[in-house]
């Protein structure tokens, strides 16, 4: 029975709402308002030898206002295990400097049909030639699940979550290589509470709450020709979290992550007045856990997949996605991959890739809403295996 109940999915709020800060933080957003725009400057009272003298100031003020705006959107998210989310952000967009990739600073907010919670506030931020980039997240959630058989008991069951998360991480390039090397940290505090006998189920199993607080090192090599919406390059990050008891948390344990993405221009498919080629990118993604509860356990995070649903010691997939620009503006998106899951699952049985995989298809359209910026939106729709499908607005890219 007790193993009937551990193979069942249940959602590790720890995972999803990491996802959803980072989400958050480093996407760009929809409509967007100029902060200066060139009319405001024109209007501006002058003599005819200012005007003159001005013309270069005026192109300068003109292309800051390209990379200086609000930026606001709604946001949604569909699939038989959360239902549906709606929410918005709302975030700013500005360049610290000429050469660097424009920063996001930005706050979201989302409600779904099961009366859950979330908000966050990041920020992305790119400075001295993208030298240097600091990444941070702070955010919390009040997330109630409702259950027709709850963990295959047959009973009908709510939980209410309670989620706080704070995050950062701070890159520096070593000298002028492709390299970088930096820091990351992360402390969540979240507790799962349920009524009854299923109480004592999920404390039985492991994920009736957790903290935990780590630090890492980050090694990266990236040779993206941009940081939003890539058309030639790699980007290979290295990088590790150590859950320590000593700095706060419940637990010690560790964590490996890779994330190899590889992007490849294909210009002669190139369609119509879009300008921009066709782009076929690939990713390789891993999270290799030592000693973790059940509760920092790897999760499936291919689209189509609610994170948490499927748990287990280490995981990895690969991911492949064609972009298809077919206007300046719009274009399709079109992707597969599969996913393994190996180690031990939650019930400690050991478990390999040819029987735990998870296949994933998907397509849907791309909106460039700021082409200097790089900042697109996109509607897809993925399909897992059995149930497991989803509908999302999302951001940029998924990687």
């Amino acid at each position: 029975m007790l193993n009937q109940l551990m193979r069942k999915r249940y959602p590790s709020k720890q995972g999803r709402l990491s996802v959803v800060l980072v989400c958050c933080c480093l996407s760009s957003v929809g409509v967007f308002y100029p902060a200066t725009t060139a009319a405001q400057v024109a209007s501006t009272p002058h003599s005819d030898y200012e005007s003159t003298d001005r013309s270069d100031e005026l192109k300068a003020d003109t292309e800051s206002s390209a990379t200086q705006s609000w930026l606001v959107t709604p946001t949604l998210a569909a699939d038989p295990k959360l239902g549906a989310t709606v929410g918005g952000v709302i975030a700013y967009l500005k360049k610290l400097d000429e050469e660097s990739t424009a920063s996001v600073v930005g706050v979201s907010a989302s409600y779904s049909d099961t009366d859950s919670i979330t908000a966050s506030a990041g920020a992305q931020l790119f400075w001295g030639a993208d030298a240097h980039r600091l990444t941070l997240l702070a955010g919390g959630a009040e997330i109630n699940n409702e259950y027709d058989d709850f963990l295959g008991t047959g009973q009908t069951a709510e939980t209410k979550d309670s989620v706080h998360a704070v995050g950062f991480r701070y890159l520096n390039q070593i000298g002028k290589s492709d390299w970088l090397a930096g820091v990351q940290g992360i402390s969540t505090n979240y507790a799962v509470g349920a009524d009854g006998y299923i109480d004592g189920i999920l404390n039985i199993i492991g994920l009736s709450g957790f903290d935990a607080t780590g630090l890492g090192l980050v090694l990266q090599h990236d040779t993206m020709d941009d940081q939003r919406d890539p058309a030639g390059g790699h980007l290979l990050p290295l990088h590790n979290m150590a859950y320590r008891e000593g700095l706060g948390g419940e637990a010690s344990f560790d964590v490996i992550f890779t994330d190899f993405r590889w992007y490849h221009s294909m210009d002669e498919l190139t369609i119509g007045q879009s300008k921009r080629p066709t782009v076929l990118a690939l990713q390789l993604k891993g999270r290799f856990t030592e000693d973790a509860p059940l509760s920092g356990f790897s999760s499936v995070t291919l689209p189509g997949y609610t994170m948490g649903n499927y748990l287990s010691e280490d995981y990895a997939h690969v991911l492949l996605e064609g972009r298809v620009p077919i206007t300046q503006k719009f274009g399709i998106v079109a992707f597969g991959g599969v996913g393994c899951q190996f180690g031990d699952d939650i019930a400690g049985q050991k478990i390999n890739c040819s029987d735990h995989t998870f296949p994933s298809v998907g397509a849907g359209i791309s909106y460039m809403l700021k082409e200097e910026a790089s900042v697109l939106i996109r509607l897809e729709i993925a399909k897992g295996k059995n149930d497991n499908e989803a509908l999302y607005l999302r951001f940029g890219h998924a990687f």
